[in-house]
């Protein structure tokens, strides 16, 4: 035996080695091992196929030259969600009972995980694009009659904007009270006391902007360009952020245009003269670019890689945990739980759309302010908003209504001889007051 097949042994078998495939950005994934390492930029994302739980080779294969195939054909992102998705396949005692002693996968498989609760049922398209996959290379343990059945199967979307409809006081957007409190602390003398620039600098952004906070990872300095006014001492100060779009593995192949203020721009400018000072008391890895917000230690993962110059960035979990840090640092107590302000990165997004929609943005507009490529996900502001009109409408009849009524001529003596004598909004003045 040599040390390579010894090395590609899980648990007695071997691993289904696929060779050395290419992703859409046409960086090599090196696909003969159990564990497959991903050229993602600001994410750490390796497929370990000894998590799967799939004892025999034929199943096992079936699951390695599927993914194999998708490494070439679509984003790092969905790669990774489909292989996270078919490691629950276990949980079916059908996908065991196939798994232990052979024989055909069926619609039992889809069922079982529907029913489960471990697995969002809008996730199961990912374990139909597979099973037909395989159904459609006539892989053992596969039937073309059971793809087509399990096509026929409405699976659903995922549920959107609960967080922002409830106006859910941990996950949803901060209310104005919230908001307040956050400004005031940013502002103050204890904010510059308490947090780096850096910190200061993340937070604003995310105020102001509401991305994805894979946008801030990718930043770098050269997207800051502040734009002098010709004949004043005015300056712009514009932001190119790079746009964080699905399917595409050219990241940074795209940005899009943000004016910042003066108060946010300034705090950019430091922070890009505050990190071009550490580089001149510090060495830089030759060939990493200046990320915005920049680590002080190279990723070693990334030097020498197809990712090489993204070695200096934060990986996007770095990025939430210094926002939640900042937000922390400031000791802001929430008035609706009682306790610290909770933070992370969609609160900020949420907020960003609520207030964007409560000053007048329509739906596309909303839409490109988010980056998002179409109107399904902004829509839930949209019905938020329907939803406070109704309830102040309501509320407001109790008072107007009879008010209008007296311009309208329909004052009425006695509410048995009021068309509307049910009514509360038809209710003489007195009454509601």
């Amino acid at each position: 035996m040599t040390s390579g097949t010894a090395i590609r042994r899980h648990s007695g078998k071997e691993f289904p080695a696929q060779g050395v495939i290419y992703d859409l950005a046409g960086h090599p994934v090196d696909a003969n091992d159990w564990v497959w390492s991903l050229h993602h930029p600001a994410r750490r994302i390796k497929l370990n196929f000894r998590n799967l739980h799939v004892r025999s080779g034929s199943l096992l294969a079936a699951v390695a030259r599927f993914m194999a195939e998708r490494v070439q054909v679509t984003s790092i992102d969905d790669l990774r969600n489909a292989f996270d998705v078919l490691g629950h396949l276990h949980l079916s005692s059908h996908f065991c009972s196939v798994d232990a002693g052979g024989g055909v996968l069926n619609e039992t498989l889809f069922a079982e995980l529907r029913s489960c609760g471990r697995l969002a049922a809008y996730r199961l398209h990912h374990v139909r694009a597979w099973y037909r996959w395989c159904a459609d290379e006539q892989m053992q343990n596969f039937s073309k009659d059971v793809a087509d059945a399990l096509d026929e199967i409405t699976i659903g979307g995922n549920e959107k904007g609960v967080a922002v409809l409830s106006r859910d006081s941990l996950q949803g957007a901060f209310d104005e009270l919230e908001l307040i409190a956050l400004h005031a602390k940013l502002r103050s003398e204890e904010s510059n006391a308490k947090l780096t620039v850096m910190e200061r600098v993340l937070v604003w952004l995310a105020f102001a902007l509401g991305r994805n906070p894979l946008a801030y990872a990718l930043l770098r300095e050269d997207d800051y360009r502040p734009l002098p006014e010709v004949g004043t001492e005015r300056i712009y100060h514009r932001l190119d952020v790079p746009r964080v779009k699905k399917g595409n593995e050219e990241f940074r192949s795209e940005t899009k245009e943000e004016m910042l203020n003066i108060e946010i721009g300034a705090l950019v400018s430091e922070l890009i003269e505050q990190n071009r000072s550490w580089r001149e008391t510090n060495s830089w890895p030759e060939g990493c670019a200046f990320p915005l917000f920049a680590k002080t230690a190279p990723r070693a993962g990334l030097l020498g890689s197809p990712r090489h110059e993204y070695a200096m960035h934060h990986e996007v979990k770095e990025i939430t945990d210094t926002l939640k840090r900042a937000i922390d640092k400031l000791e802001i107590v929430s008035h609706r739980t009682g306790e610290r302000l909770h933070v992370n990165s969609r609160r900020f997004r949420r907020t960003f759309g609520t207030r964007a929609v409560e000053e007048g943005a329509s739906p596309a507009h909303l839409a490109s302010m988010l980056d998002h490529t179409d109107l399904q996900n902004v829509m839930v502001y949209f019905e938020t908003r329907s939803s406070q009109v109704e309830r102040l409408d309501t509320a407001l009849a109790l008072k107007l209504g009879p008010i209008a009524n007296a311009f309208m001529g329909r004052i009425v003596g006695d509410e048995a001889d009021a068309v509307n004598g049910g009514d509360p909004s038809a209710l003489p003045a007195s009454a509601v007051s």
